[in-house]
């Protein structure tokens, strides 16, 4: 097994550049808030649904989620299949309502749908538990990062806080979801190359399912990962991936066609990568029984990093360690985008300055931005020195945040007749419940669902006894998830970057492809077949999405400043 060397480093390094070019490029499509925190509704939905499946991503896929894999088997698959489960949902029910709610942050519905109490208590509440979330995916990236690399865990916390707050300062969220997509583009040609390397190492499918232990193979109905847990997975992960940061994208894009599209693009790579993520770390179950622990919690979590180590060349070792950077910093820079929209909007503009404009906003959000940034940079590293488990943290406060938040937000939306406070009244039932199983009773994930999502539901449903009618703002707010998008009278006055976004994605990404060729003067003979097959689709995939450029700016309407459609220009 071999270790990062300095090629690999390189390779990270040019990683970072490009996410610090990617910032300076999309400054120029922040005018105001609009555009800071929801792309002015103009994010192409094919851009936003990967950074979607993106945000949902960290380094927890690469270690704790490919320990489940190399101890479990197919019950990684399971739980991965619950999160397509989960985007159904969104297709189905949720991602035409948020996208026809008309908002800016994800908090913002609530104070017309509830109550402004509601609405701050949200607010400040989702921050500060996922302060503690965001501040430990970064723990968890950089721990792994500085075992492989021998790089001091506080320095590889401060660098990589560093970079994404960076490019989320400069771009806002058109930055998130272009390096989102980049990331992405990175992700899944290394991936499938892995993929193939693993099956190739074992015998192909059939030797991998034949070398596999018979409990690997079969679900139990109870147990670790059985499947009243893979159910209560699922149902955890259906309200987190309905809200937060999914659901900005939902009401980044176009109209409510788009953000449908979303969620099934979402769906559909969740449900294939269910079936390839995890070949891997099954493999080296079978090539290696025992693994090194690589520095992390249990030996299981590293399944991921050494095959990469055992199978690729250097330089693509650079590109396993830059996956986990993109799949990490998709995750965070969502949740920086998402908390600062949420100061910004639903605490400063609500609370302080009611009449603040849309510059004196988008100054207010790079401000809060680089706050959050480095909060949660400094938990992360007040977290390496504590030595806590870093994903069992991150576990506890995200199942915290879904079961507690997530009923009466979603519930919110499709239910009508409920007093002002039930929001709260829910909130607070799922929030004491889970804190109290989670810190004093120690409920496992299946008690927690079963006790906690009843229990708010319930309460939910109860208040509709105490409804006394419409107030003004539910009234207006189910008028317009009643009332399709109309995108060429409500988006006149927002720029359309399609064409020029795809532009430099198709441009970017064929780059990295041909300049990951320059490994072929570093790799032994035996191993150069590995990088043509790596660049072979990263290019294709950047050629790809000229064609999909040419058909933008063949199809597209813009609308001139009288309101009337053109032909979108030929860039």
């Amino acid at each position: 097994m071999a270790s990062a060397n300095s090629v690999d480093y390189v390779v990270i390094a040019l990683y970072a550049l490009l996410m610090v070019r990617v910032g300076f490029y999309v400054l120029r499509f922040n005018r105001g808030a609009a555009e800071y925190f929801r792309g002015g509704s103009r994010i192409p939905w094919l851009v936003a649904g990967l950074s979607c499946f993106m945000a949902g991503f960290s380094a927890w896929t690469f270690t704790g989620a490919a320990g489940v894999a190399y101890r479990s088997g197919i019950a990684a698959i399971g739980l991965y299949i619950g999160n397509a489960v989960s985007f159904l949902l969104g297709y189905f029910i949720f991602a035409k309502r948020w996208r026809r709610s008309r908002i800016t942050t994800v908090m913002e519905y609530l104070s017309g749908r509830f109550n402004p109490a509601t609405h701050q208590i949200f607010s400040w509440t989702t921050i500060v538990f996922q302060l503690f979330t965001s501040a430990s995916t970064l723990f968890g990236l950089s721990l792994f990062v500085s075992s492989a690399c021998g790089f001091p865990v506080t320095w590889t916390i401060l660098g990589a806080g560093a970079l994404i707050v960076f490019y989320c300062v400069l771009g806002g969220l058109w930055a998130v979801v272009v390096t989102d997509f980049l990331q992405a583009s990175i992700l899944m040609p290394f991936c499938m190359v892995l993929v193939v390397m693993s099956l190739a190492r074992v015998g192909g499918v059939t030797g991998l399912v034949h070398s596999l232990p018979p409990e690997m193979k079969t679900l139990h109905v109870s147990g670790e990962f059985g499947w009243l847990y893979i159910a209560s997975w699922t149902i955890m992960v259906a309200f987190g991936y309905n809200t937060s940061a999914m659901a900005q994208r939902y009401f980044s894009v176009d109209d409510e066609g788009s953000a449908r599209k979303i969620a099934l693009l979402c769906c559909g790579l969740f449900f294939a990568g269910a079936f390839l993520w995890f070949i891997p770390p099954m493999a080296m179950r079978v090539v290696y029984p025992e693994l090194p622990r690589m520095g992390l919690p249990n030996a299981s979590e590293a399944a991921y990093a050494v095959a990469s180590l055992t199978l690729l060349p250097h330089g693509l070792i650079g590109v396993m360690l830059a996956a986990m950077f993109s799949a990490t910093m998709a995750n965070l820079s969502a949740q920086f985008n998402v908390k600062s929209a949420i100061l910004t909007k639903d605490v400063y503009q609500s609370l302080l300055r009611k009449s603040a404009g849309e510059h004196e906003l988008l100054v207010v959000g790079w401000v809060t931005t680089l706050l959050i940034g480095g909060a949660t940079t400094v938990i992360a590293v007040i977290m390496a020195a504590s030595g806590q488990s870093v994903f069992q943290i991150m576990l506890t406060f995200n199942t915290l945040m879904s079961l507690a938040y997530g009923p009466p937000a979603l519930l919110g939306l499709v239910v009508r007749r409920t007093p002002p406070w039930s929001g709260l009244a829910s909130f607070a039932t799922g929030l004491i419940l889970g804190m109290l199983g989670a810190f004093k009773y120690h409920w496992s994930l299946i008690q927690q669902v079963a006790i906690i999502i009843p229990a708010s539901f319930g309460i939910f449903f109860l208040t509709m006894l105490f409804d006394r009618g419409d107030t003004p703002g539910r009234a207006l707010l189910f008028r317009n998830l009643n009332t399709p998008v109309d995108v060429a009278t409500e988006l006149k006055d927002s720029a359309d970057f399609t064409a020029p976004v795809f532009r430099f994605l198709s441009r970017t990404i064929s780059f990295i492809g041909l300049l990951s060729l320059v490994l072929l003067l570093t790799v032994p003979p035996n191993q150069r077949v590995t990088v043509v097959w790596f660049a072979a689709l990263t290019v294709a995939l950047g050629g790809s999405l000229w064609f999909v450029r040419g058909t933008a700016n063949a199809e597209k309407l813009t609308v001139d400043s009288k309101g009337l459609p053109l032909p979108a220009r030929l860039e």
